[in-house]
């Protein structure tokens, strides 16, 4: 089927052919008349005949025009005519006949080349049915509506004022009506309506955008050492991606009808390849120069769909243009009704889950980007209603061959939708500008339930087994977890001894950041093949940053003033000793770029570049400066260094024996009105016995249990 074959088009006609006069090498078709097999909409308007080719749509005089070939509106309804006499009742009865759906058609012979080009029409036409209309649904909302109509949903009618004047109340079976606003009730509860007004597109230029995007693209592909293919790149992305980000609802052998949807589908697969990553930030800025945005897009749910690939595009090339449309996007997912609650209208099972999966996809960049950047919300926190989505009806059917759990893909799509949750609470309760008002002790409460919702959540994982599987997104989910929590303790700690201060780790705080090191260090190579938020590289970011700040403290000697208390000697392990804990980070960091072309490896490296360049002057923190650079290696017992690695464990690889180990803290150092964790976080440390320094009171639950 040829890639410029509209959305919209219909099955091809039957096979009556005849040769349109001027062009005698196109064999032509004569379309039978009626509801299936029908002229273009064009051609029925000028009330011409509309040839069309053996290869199907578009029509020759479309492609001559250089119109868009649609079969959307359909044939005005026919008025039966009164009866005069019993000759004209028998004739239109006779006519009546003629015209129905289904007739019988006598078939010709045909030759292999024009039997092949029929039967290839034949599945187009009958999968474009079948998306519309499955079985005994209803017929699909989206893909229905006229490209000339804008839907635009009302969220709740508190009085008839709020419709059009004039407008006409239409059902899904109703003929369109195309000229004029109408109304339609989605909703199947009658006694709780909810209402679409479809409103008259304005008159733009008919500019194919997406096919000029998609040449571009093949283009650059063509370039590449080997070639891949779209069709290869599609099934990786249906493998990979859709199952842990749904964005589209496709069948294996099935490919998106849009083409700008298609072009991006294909770009994203490319993360998947590190053959292919170096030359995607290229690619994706010589196909982002040839859109044409011509304001006059229909609005679907293959829009919302484009919009978020682009959101989820890796690298970020712009933090700011991301939340610009971030919040298009969302006004447009919310006039398309993406935020309310759809399990009670009238289409397909399949436009329902898509529906939801869409809405939090819109959720999740809307927690994280307002989060990590801190910029408000776009979305309000009263005026959604949609669930979060069943793991069932995620997703599109993936390729079992990518994983045999491919299961958990959309399951750590279910639990990046209640982290996020997690998420825009914090963003909500403790980040905001009202809440900036707020007194410490309230703003820390806060931090410390959402930090206990995240802990039952990493328990939750746990308990069905999706951290410890191999499929695309769960490493992606459990790096966005674990890192979340690390946010959390410094939030926790900074609330309670000032922005920016350097702060003591207690031992529950140090494993806290060791779980997210253990679990970075141990990928695999495959891995980075896999599907990854692409806000993981500001979390990894943060994870680092927090990593310098513990290794600050480790570092800072013991001042000879008069101190107000004495520095107490906090122990750790080999493990989780911080300059260890950066140290293994950064390795495996750079082994992560240089050997995989990871490029969510970035923020981090260069944060710990930039603070390098800062500290390489003072001799005092020699040993931070070579845990940045991935060089500080831990003296053992007897006096020896371990050997270097890179960072990466394996599970073949045996635990490290752990060393204990100690430093001094100056907490004076730290400022006089600094009293440390001790009065800070409340019932997070009690005094413990003579000379055995501070107990951890609460129970950490350890990420896995054996």
């Amino acid at each position: 089927m040829s890639h410029t074959d509209s959305r919209n088009h219909s099955q091809p006609p039957s096979d009556t052919g005849s040769t349109l006069p001027g062009s005698p090498q196109v064999q032509l078709s004569r379309p039978f008349r009626s509801r299936k097999n029908r002229p273009c909409d064009g051609c029925r308007r000028a009330k011409s005949r509309c040839a069309i080719p053996q290869s199907g749509p578009p029509c020759v005089e479309c492609q001559q025009m250089n119109k868009q070939c649609t079969f959307d509106e359909l044939p005005p309804e026919r008025k039966k005519p009164k009866p005069s006499s019993p000759t004209t009742n028998i004739a239109s009865t006779s006519s009546h006949f003629v015209e129905t759906p289904n007739p019988v058609k006598v078939k010709r012979p045909r030759s292999p080349d024009e039997g092949s080009a029929a039967l290839q029409a034949l599945s187009y036409a009958a999968a474009q049915e079948k998306r519309l209309r499955i079985g005994d649904e209803p017929m699909s909302l989206d893909l229905s509506i006229s490209p000339s109509l804008d839907p635009h949903f009302l969220t709740t009618l508190l009085t008839d004022d709020l419709l059009p004047i004039g407008a006409r109340q239409a059902g899904p079976d109703d003929p369109p009506l195309s000229e004029t606003a109408h109304i339609r009730q989605i909703s199947s509860d009658r006694s709780k309506p909810q209402y679409i007004i479809f409103t008259k597109k304005p008159n733009g230029p008919a500019v194919n955008s997406g096919r000029k995007q998609l040449g571009v693209l093949k283009t650059c592909l063509s370039l590449l050492d080997p070639p891949p293919s779209e069709d290869s790149l599609l099934d990786i992305y249906l493998g990979l991606s859709n199952p842990a980000f749904p964005l589209v609802h496709l069948s294996p052998d099935e490919r998106p009808h849009d083409d700008v949807l298609y072009s991006k589908l294909c770009l994203a697969a490319l993360n998947h390849s590190r053959r292919y990553r170096p030359s995607i930030a290229s690619i994706r800025s010589i196909v982002r120069a040839s859109e044409q945005d011509t304001g006059h897009e229909p609005s679907r749910l293959s829009t919302i769909s484009t919009a978020l690939l682009d959101l989820s595009a890796r690298p970020v090339s712009s933090v700011e243009a991301n939340y610009v449309l971030l919040a298009r996007t969302i006004a447009q997912g919310q006039l398309l009704g993406l935020h309310i609650n759809s399990a009670n209208w009238a289409i397909p099972a399949w436009e329902k889950d898509l529906r939801h999966a869409l809405w939090w996809g819109l959720r999740i960049h809307d927690a994280w980007i307002s989060f990590l950047n801190s910029r408000p919300s776009h979305i309000q926190a009263n005026n959604h209603s949609v669930p979060i989505p069943d793991i069932v009806g995620v997703s599109s059917p993936p390729s079992a061959h990518y994983a045999p759990d491919a299961v958990r893909s959309p399951q750590s799509f279910v639990y990046l939708c209640r982290l996020s949750v997690l998420c825009s609470r914090l963003q909500a309760q403790v980040c905001t500008l009202a809440s900036s008002v707020l007194v410490s002790a309230q703003r820390l409460s806060e931090v410390k339930a959402i930090e206990e919702e995240t802990q039952l959540l990493l328990a939750d994982v746990h308990r069905d087994e999706t951290g410890r599987a191999s499929s695309s997104g769960v490493a992606s989910l459990l790096i966005s977890l674990l890192g979340f929590r690390c946010m959390l303790r410094r939030i926790s700690i900074e609330l309670s001894i000032g922005l920016g201060s350097p702060f003591t780790p207690d031992p529950a705080t140090l494993e806290i950041f060791c779980e997210a090191v253990d679990y970075f260090c141990g990928l695999n190579a495959h891995t980075y093949d896999e599907f990854w938020l692409n806000y993981v590289g500001h979390i990894l970011s943060s994870l680092t940053s927090s990593l310098i700040r513990l290794s600050l403290a480790t570092s800072a000697s013991v001042t000879n003033l008069s101190p107000q208390r004495p520095p107490y000697t906090i122990q750790a392990s080999s493990r989780t000793m911080p300059l260890t804990m950066l140290c293994r980070l950064q390795r495996a960091l750079q082994a992560a770029k240089r050997d995989h072309f990871w490029d969510l490896a970035d923020p981090a490296l260069k944060r710990a570049a930039s603070v390098v360049t800062c500290l390489k002057s003072s001799s005092e923190y020699t040993a931070v400066v070579a845990a940045l650079e991935g060089t500080y290696e831990v003296p053992q017992s007897n006096g020896s260094l371990p050997p270097k690695s890179n960072g990466v464990s394996t599970p073949t690889q045996n635990p490290p024996v752990e060393h204990q180990y100690g430093w001094n803290i100056d907490l004076n150092a730290f400022g006089l009105d600094w009293s440390g964790a001790d009065s800070g976080l409340t019932n997070m440390w009690v005094p413990g016995a003579a000379n055995d320094g501070h107990v951890l009171q609460p129970n950490i639950m350890p990420m896995y249990t054996d």
